[in-house]
């Protein structure tokens, strides 16, 4: 009994001991510099955008506040340049955790500049003034494309973006020297706008267009102003003779031609021979005003052949050309012909046969292209068709167009073609049968095909669509088609969009192929004309 009173007498002295132990090594005085908050076990950069940046970070226990602080420099903080507060009371988690210092907020900081390295350091402040150590992080801005659109001309560029206050001059440069041609002071006007006309530039000549903010480069296009490159430009009135035009150019030594159209005017042209003698020659319009509500030059216009052997460019641009339903504008038959090549940009074509036929004859030809354009009612020969083994032609490019109720095919083509390339197009046949898209000869494939980010859509006057005529794999990657259009074979590595055409697009049947906003339709941005992006 003693022993076990002994061992509880032993076993209280040890407890009241170490209890004392205890209280004495805790009473220490804080340190008031090491009394803070503890820093967010997360800090990290979630996205990066040209002038904005989305911050990840979780929860500091006891924060009110967090502040950030952005410098232009790597993580060095000499400069502040910003300064931003933000109340934890008025932050929304974008993931709860269970364990609150893993709940993670993102907050989104706009207005940096693009192409830019930034510094940004974050710390949490307590309501009594308390402070954690700064989570640091350096990120770096992609670059900026504030221009969203631009009008081109034979000697002037006119650019458009948003309207904003943070421009200040825009530069002209040569793409290939880089050396500044011209340097373009905005003023208020022009930055309320949204636009800028740069005057005094050449026909048919390439130039890098920048924007910038003082130092900081904010958008970049390299355009092309219309017209050929050296050529002599020629007004062209209503009732004017073309084919008198050409004979009496030529006979004056200009073998290079601009016909230049006026804007919103309907000049009825027929067949056009291009004399012997000429080299170049291109169909130019011209705008009435700049915007939306441009109005084309049309050009009543049965065909264009050539009188020669030997050509170099043939180019329509930012013209309206109306045919016969009979009509091919351009059919070449002739054996032993060199062309350069036949090119349509920013164009309104309907009601022809075909747009460009080539015949099986001994013809060489560089390319056929047609972008940026408006195809509507081209009859069943397609919109190109290349005959034979006996043609030799380098490349076809079709590209960025709106395409409206093709007969029978898009192209056909029956020459070994070494590139083919039909990307980012709106189809919509709803009132003829294409009964193939592409039809090719197995014996002359292309050994370059692609057919990517493309809208085939419409209900093609209840006929099926195949792919190809023949059995050739292409690439239709990032490509869609609607419900209503049937195929009876299958696209490689097309899409199908749950809805119809109606619920694609805006107004289809008036020409309006705007994708409307919310539909699921996964290709916004990316597939069909890029043209009817610019209402999302």
């Amino acid at each position: 009994m003693k022993n076990i009173l002994f061992k509880l007498m032993a076993f209280i002295l040890i407890v009241f001991f170490a209890a004392s132990c205890q209280k004495e090594v805790n009473n220490w005085d804080v340190d008031p510099s090491h009394a803070r908050l503890f820093k967010p076990l997360t800090f990290e950069v979630q996205t990066t955008a040209a002038t904005s940046v989305t911050i990840n970070y979780t929860r500091s226990i006891g924060a009110t506040k967090y502040i950030f602080e952005f410098s232009k420099d790597s993580l060095e903080f000499k400069d502040i340049v910003r300064t931003v507060e933000i109340l934890a009371d008025t932050l929304t988690p974008f993931s709860v955790s269970p364990t609150p210092t893993r709940t993670s907020y993102h907050t989104v900081f706009e207005d940096l500049d693009g192409t830019s390295g930034y510094s940004v350091r974050m710390k949490c402040v307590d309501s009594t003034g308390n402070e954690s150590k700064y989570s640091e992080l350096y990120f770096m801005t992609p670059a900026e494309q504030l221009f969203d659109r631009s009008e081109q001309s034979t000697d002037n560029i006119q650019m458009f973006w948003q309207p904003t206050d943070r421009v200040t001059h825009v530069t002209v440069s040569d793409p290939v020297t880089l050396s500044e041609i011209k340097k373009v002071t905005l003023t208020e006007e022009n930055k309320a706008d949204g636009s800028v006309l740069i005057p005094g530039l050449n026909p048919g000549t390439s130039y890098k267009i920048e924007i910038f903010n003082n130092d900081v480069l904010r958008g970049t296009m390299i355009l092309h102003t219309t017209g050929i490159k050296g050529a002599v430009i020629v007004p062209v009135a209503s009732g004017d003779d073309i084919n008198a035009v050409l004979a009496e150019q030529v006979a004056e030594g200009h073998f290079a031609v601009t016909l230049l159209f006026n804007a919103g005017q309907n000049y009825d042209i027929g067949s056009v021979v291009l004399p012997s003698g000429l080299t170049d020659l291109s169909f130019t319009g011209e705008r009435e005003v700049w915007g939306d509500n441009a109005m084309p030059s049309t050009l009543n216009i049965s065909n264009v052949a050539l009188e020669g052997n030997a050509f170099g460019s043939l180019i329509f641009q930012k013209v309206k050309l109306i045919g016969g339903t009979g009509d091919y504008l351009i059919n070449m038959g002739d054996d032993n012909v060199d062309v350069g090549q036949f090119a349509f940009a920013n164009c309104d074509i309907e009601n022809y046969r075909g747009v460009v036929r080539v015949q099986n004859k001994a013809i060489r030809l560089s390319q056929i292209s047609l972008a940026g354009s408006i195809v509507k009612n081209t009859g069943g020969y397609g919109v190109i068709n290349v005959g034979g083994s006996n043609v030799t032609l380098d490349s076809i490019k079709v590209d960025s167009n709106t395409l409206i109720d093709m007969a029978t095919q898009l192209m056909d083509v029956r020459a070994a073609v070494p590139l083919i390339l039909v990307n980012s197009n709106t189809i919509y046949n709803q009132n003829v049968a294409l009964t193939q898209l592409i039809r090719l000869d197995k014996n002359n494939l292309p050994s370059s095909f692609t057919a990517e980010n493309n809208i085939i859509s419409g209900t093609n006057a209840g006929a099926p669509l195949k792919a190809f005529s023949l059995d050739y794999a292409g690439s239709f990657a990032g490509s869609y088609r609607t419900t209503e259009m049937e195929i009876s074979q299958d696209f490689p590595e097309i899409t199908l969009f749950e809805g119809s055409s109606t619920d694609l697009f805006v107004n289809p049947a008036n020409g309006d192929f705007s994708i409307i906003p919310l539909n699921g339709f996964g290709g916004t941005g990316k597939a069909g004309d890029p043209r009817w992006f610019v209402s999302l």
